[in-house]
């Protein structure tokens, strides 16, 4: 349980040190924006690419989406993606596989974005107990890729779009390309 802990904490920091002015600009509150749920049924493939595939593989099939958790993540235009074996309760994802999980945070501010950065992920890829992390900013923030321009997270259209997205891990500076679309209902 201590390893999840850390997990959270690690997606909460990249979300507070990417969106800290964000968060403060949007006045929200820190509860669930209302028809906010966990565990909503979400169905989608993100394509990999990047010299760390080889150790990560070539894809992430979604199971599970949160959205709205201003809880969890300090911000209500966010969404938290998991695998099928992660579920997200009221404290956050609860991988059942400690081993071989994911979990993405994805901010997306749309219009009320400020002049530091408006969308940002945060990703951790957990294969056979060693961690990759991931993270992105657009515009670039600090030390972190821009994401690029066509990542985005549609609240209405319950859609989340992937397209030549890249995150740098944190540790390396490998770079992962993304691709797909999540839906949700």
């Amino acid at each position: 349980m201590n390893r999840l802990l850390i997990n959270l904490q690690h997606y909460r920091t990249n979300l507070l040190l990417l969106g800290l002015s964000l968060s403060m600009a949007c006045n929200n509150d820190s509860t669930n924006e209302e028809g906010s749920s966990d565990n909503l049924n979400a169905s989608g493939t993100i394509q990999l690419s990047g010299d760390e595939t080889s150790d990560i593989g070539s894809s992430l099939k979604i199971g599970n989406i949160a959205t709205g958790r201003s809880d969890l993540t300090g911000n209500s235009k966010t969404i938290i993606i998991t695998d099928d074996k992660t579920k997200i309760d009221e404290n956050g994802p609860i991988p059942s596989d400690l081993q071989n999980n994911f979990i993405i945070i994805g901010l997306d501010l749309g219009e009320s974005s400020t002049s530091d950065a408006s969308k940002s992920l945060s990703m951790n890829i957990t294969i056979d107990g060693t961690e990759y992390k991931h993270a992105c900013a657009s515009p670039n923030f600090g030390s972190f890729i821009d994401c690029g321009s066509n990542y985005s997270i549609d609240f209405d259209k319950k859609e989340v779009i992937f397209s030549e997205t890249t995150v740098i891990n944190t540790k390396t500076n490998a770079i992962l390309t993304m691709n797909g679309t999540v839906l949700w209902k």
